[in-house]
């Protein structure tokens, strides 16, 4: 009948966006040296993950005007508002977990 809401979340991210989720959190917690700088390894993560997807996005439009190929862009990034509404806090809870994996096991 209805789908769920994990259904819903799942069906938002392709293979190339978990790589990217997965890849930026990497470097994020990497770079970060406190815990302080979570909030700003996650902006910055973040802000990442938006531009890449919207310029592969523009880029792909193919030989189209530029102001329509912008609005298609748009138009892509907003199709799935649950994937991009649980983004920003996909990117807190991994980075918080790898920068915790990293202090708690590396080298000291």
């Amino acid at each position: 009948m209805g789908q769920n809401g994990l259904t819903l979340l799942f069906s938002g991210f392709t293979f190339f966006e978990v790589l990217l989720v997965i890849a930026a959190s990497l470097v994020a917690a990497l770079a970060m040296r406190k815990w302080s700088q979570l909030t700003g390894a996650v902006f910055i993560a973040y802000g990442v993950d938006v531009t890449l997807r919207f310029t592969m996005q523009f880029l792909s439009a193919g030989d189209v005007p530029a102001n329509f190929a912008m609005e298609l862009a748009f138009a892509r990034l907003d199709m799935h508002a649950l994937a991009a509404t649980a983004r920003p806090f996909l990117y807190f809870g991994l980075i918080a977990l790898l920068f915790g994996l990293k202090h708690r096991y590396g080298a000291r």
